[in-house]
């Protein structure tokens, strides 16, 4: 009986020797950005798991993992002071949560010393009330006089001195910071109050123990992450559980039940304001808001936070001029046809250059149809790069490519350890015809020849595999990396020129190629591209497919094929056909 496909999946992060020394299953962690920086450096995290049966190791690594990140995590809060404190942002319930510690602190003391001790005999009393007066006189100075009290100083020394015992570190900048301080003095004179009631023989109640705030920000960041995963690629799960640590950062580690939606808009407004990689507008209400919506909700599910989810409350968002957003936005340009041919005698299209080194020295293959198929089909750039054999096809006489998730055989939806293929989304996943400019060229011989060589789920492009036991390892790195830099830098093209571009290019060819009387048939342009929705540009130009969509069995290659002939490529000067371009390397 085969393995099913959970078992036969090796999970991220699980590596083995390659040098025989151990059989057994190691977990290799990569520390975030956040602890690299720490004095004597964070070496990446290796341990054996003690066991060479995959399916013991999975829970042990798990656990692993899980114990080494909130290690990290715990670093990374600590490294900016050197005692326990934390900072943070201040909010109304934590002053709240501050000063109902400092008043039940006061009660509990004198209760133990009254009564629990020895009591006041009349000197100690007599002290007792001396010290009583000194406070009251300067907490009252400071709530009459405020910064002008000759007081101030000193009360903000025992504020900051009360908030470290607490676990919290506070900047005196902070805008809530001065409320703090109003607050901590009159709870200091209510505290004050009672001891004196209880020195004249009076009573005076011992408020009850404040309540330990339960979960804070901290516990939330595996338990999400572990969440976001199971439907979500690692680059999507790290984008969004960044988001959450920057929060932590923010706010610092307090309890979930005291984030507010004033506290989302100032952390929201803070990172379209900063100095490093600020955020826009649109990434700000779209990730960002849904991220944090989702974690808090996750947390009010798990019953580690009451109340209201605060991303409700955020109905108005921080705005950002039309300058200010325009520069944060990371644009994105299509190839010209000057561009392309441009490319297309470049370099990287110079079978016998010397200037290619390691992967994309060896896998020409890579280098010559990548940038083809990329132009004529408008792929995405790891749609192309994960492709294998058996992807391509032939059905009823038409050589179609099949865009998918999921291999043939045993190795289903599985290229190495670790690394899965994926689509972004379910309209990814999709048949198309070969263009047959693509097939004039020779790329259906070359997919034969890589199945021959090497069985169904032949790699297309070998320098796609990541190194086994790599740190973070993604199908395409390499590719995708020189590419980009070789456009950008050494044709010149500049910043929003890279693999997004040709997908960019062949959708304005395809709104080129609608002619009144002669439009595509609706959703046909989304179908050949795998877009879900239109872009804004494209809205009245290309039909918008509705419901049918989900009916039926869609466009097939046959009527596609009609269609992608009309588009026009005639501008473009192409390669000479992949095995004349390929002897070219040898001579």
């Amino acid at each position: 009986m085969c393995a099913t496909r959970n078992q036969r999946e090796v999970p991220q992060h699980l590596y083995r020797r390659t040098d025989g020394r151990s059989q057994s299953w190691y977990v290799r962690l990569v520390p975030p950005k956040e602890v690299e920086h720490l004095p004597g450096g964070v070496k990446e995290f290796k341990k054996s798991t003690g066991t060479a049966d995959l399916k013991r190791a999975r829970p042990i690594a798990a656990q692993l993992i899980a114990e080494q990140r909130a290690a990290w995590e715990r670093m990374a809060a600590k490294a900016d002071t050197p005692d326990t404190a934390v900072g943070g942002v201040l909010t109304s319930s934590l002053i709240k949560h501050v000063c109902s510690h400092r008043l039940y602190q006061w009660m509990q003391l004198d209760d133990q010393v009254r009564f629990d001790g020895e009591g006041f005999d009349e000197h100690t009393l007599e002290k007792m009330q001396q010290i009583c007066q000194v406070t009251d006189h300067s907490m009252r100075s400071v709530l009459s006089r405020g910064k002008a009290s000759i007081e101030w100083s000193d009360t903000l020394d025992l504020v900051d001195h009360w908030c470290e015992q607490l676990g919290h570190k506070f900047d005196r900048t902070d805008p809530l910071y001065p409320q703090l301080v109003r607050d901590f003095a009159r709870v200091e004179l209510e505290a004050l109050g009672r001891v004196e009631k209880r020195n004249h023989g009076d009573i005076a109640e011992t408020p009850p123990a404040v309540a330990a705030n339960v979960a804070r920000l901290s516990a939330m960041t595996e338990t999400y992450r572990h969440h976001k995963q199971v439907a979500s690629g690692s680059k999507h799960t790290s984008t969004t559980t960044g988001i959450w640590l920057k929060l932590i950062t923010f706010c610092g580690d307090v309890p979930l039940n005291d984030i507010t939606s004033h506290d989302l808009y100032r952390f929201i407004d803070a990172q379209q304001q900063g100095e490093h990689k600020p955020w826009s507008m649109k990434y700000s209400r779209g990730v960002v808001k849904r991220t944090l919506f989702e974690v808090f909700a996750l947390a009010r599910t798990r019953q580690m936070m009451s109340g209201t989810n605060p991303v409700d409350d955020l109905t108005v968002m921080p705005p950002l001029s039309k300058e200010a957003e325009a520069s944060r936005m990371k644009p994105r340009y299509p190839y010209s046809n000057a561009q392309l041919n441009t490319l297309f005698a470049s370099p990287w299209f110079n079978a016998s250059s010397n200037s290619w080194t390691g992967k994309m020295g060896r896998d020409l293959g890579a280098r010559y149809w990548v940038p083809l198929i990329c132009m004529f089909h408008g792929n995405r750039i790891r749609e192309v790069l994960q492709l294998v054999a058996s992807d391509v096809r032939d059905a009823a006489g038409i050589p179609v490519m099949e865009l998918r998730e999921e291999m043939d055989g045993e190795q289903a939806a599985m290229l190495v350890a670790g690394v899965r293929r994926s689509l972004k989304n379910a309209p990814t996943n999709r048949i198309v015809p070969v263009h047959p400019a693509l097939i004039e060229l020779g790329f259906v011989k070359f997919v034969a020849a890589q199945r021959a060589a090497d069985g169904d789920n032949a790699m297309l492009f070998p320098s796609s595999l990541p190194k086994p036991g790599g740190k973070c390892p993604m199908i395409g790195r390499a590719y995708e990396q020189a590419f980009l830099r070789f456009v950008v830098k050494e044709l010149g093209f500049g910043n929003g020129y890279g693999n997004h571009s040709f997908r960019h290019q062949l959708e304005d060819r395809i709104r080129d190629a609608q002619t009144l009387g002669n439009r595509w048939p609706a959703g046909l342009a989304q179908a050949f591209t795998g877009r879900k929705r239109l872009r804004s540009a494209d809205v009245g130009i290309i039909e918008v497919e509705g419901s049918e969509a989900a009916y039926g069995r869609g466009h097939g290659p046959a009527a596609l094929l009609e269609y992608i002939k009309t588009l026009r490529f005639d501008a473009v000067t192409l390669p000479p056909p992949f095995e004349v371009w390929q002897r070219s390397a040898r001579t």
